[in-house]
């Protein structure tokens, strides 16, 4: 099919989504399924100590994944004590969101549980992860904005009851 001069592939909504898991998979081999996508973000990052917005240099397409629990060696939240016990294993999935950055090489990958908040101001998502840095998702579309707010409440509600 022709577009502006341009072949386009023409591939069903299940191609795509299979074509982006196979993408994202090179990034984290582990990844099960792709649970919702949104077209384009651009990201921010607050300064609290100037106490403003700056954009980052991570703009493209989002994706919150589902990956199994990590295998006990590779689990940063597990440990040994030395003599033979360990914490017992994590039995919970794991939810990820990944931007396939489109401004240079290096993808933006957050982990959604434990250390993580957020906030809906549409057209933005504003979040504070692991590491306490203070991130706002701008999405081109609104909606899709709503969409993934609703789907990290979910989370969030989950895994606060287990």
């Amino acid at each position: 099919m022709s577009q502006g001069g341009k072949l386009m592939p023409n591939l069903d909504q299940n191609s795509t989504k299979l074509l982006n898991l196979t993408v994202l998979q090179r990034i984290d081999p582990y990844i099960e399924e792709i649970l919702i996508t949104a077209a384009h973000v651009t990201f921010y990052e607050f300064n609290i100590d100037l106490n403003q917005w700056s954009r980052k240099d991570v703009e493209g397409s989002l994706f919150v994944v589902k990956s199994p629990p990590l295998p006990p060696l590779l689990d940063p939240l597990m440990s040994f004590d030395g003599m033979g016990g360990s914490t017992p294993p994590n039995t919970q999935p794991r939810f990820q969101f990944i931007v396939m950055n489109r401004r240079n090489t290096d993808n933006l990958v957050e982990n959604l549980l434990g250390d993580f908040e957020f906030e809906l101001q549409a057209p933005y998502l504003l979040y504070r992860n692991a590491a306490q840095e203070v991130n706002g998702i701008w999405f081109y579309n609104p909606r899709e904005c709503e969409e993934v707010a609703n789907l990290f409440n979910r989370f969030w509600t989950l895994w606060k009851s287990s």
